[in-house]
């Protein structure tokens, strides 16, 4: 009997063996990893790229991704327009990249950044579910937004056309899908 043969032979097997098991083990941590991996991760990779995004009802947002915070992407549409999409408001993205890590740094919340274009007094088309309102974000609540109507803009119901007219509008901030401006 050859013996340092029969000693290659058991060492090939159990480097084989050793083998599949790092494959196997491999596959599982990539899909461990891949798990924990949420869309604003992959957003975040995204900034500076063009992505195509649509919201939960429909409206399309398509241009570069400029930032990307925990609750919302702000994307340049081009012609000076930008829009912020609630993170939550988002139904699916074609031409996100691979992930980014999160800086640590602390992040402007949604609710921030209206409050921010509220102080600014800048004119916005908030596009909800139901319809769009334009005009100016006068007092930002916890869970709400209240918009001075623009007589010209108004409020543009899906539900029923022709609603429109000037004051104050409170919208939840969860029924924001798209708010732009220029």
């Amino acid at each position: 009997m050859d013996w340092d043969a029969m000693i290659a032979d058991l060492e090939s097997s159990f480097d084989a063996e050793r083998r599949a098991d790092l494959v196997a083990q491999s596959v599982e941590l990539a899909e461990a990893e891949h798990a924990s991996i949420e869309l604003v991760d992959r957003l975040r990779g995204s900034v500076g790229r063009l992505i195509h995004l649509r919201t939960r009802g429909g409206v399309p947002v398509d241009g570069v991704a400029c930032r990307v915070e925990p609750s919302y992407v702000l994307v340049d549409e081009g012609e000076g327009l930008q829009a912020v999409v609630p993170v939550s408001a988002v139904a699916t993205v074609m031409s996100l990249a691979g992930p980014a890590p999160l800086d640590g740094r602390r992040r402007p919340t949604l609710t921030a950044l209206m409050r921010e274009i509220a102080r600014r007094g800048a004119r916005v088309r908030l596009v909800l579910g139901s319809g769009e309102v334009v005009g100016r974000l006068v007092r930002v609540g916890a869970d709400h937004v209240d918009v001075a109507v623009d007589p010209e803009g108004g409020i543009r119901s899906r539900r029923a056309p022709g609603a429109g007219g000037a004051g104050v509008v409170s919208v939840m901030t969860a029924a924001i899908e798209v708010l732009r401006s220029r």
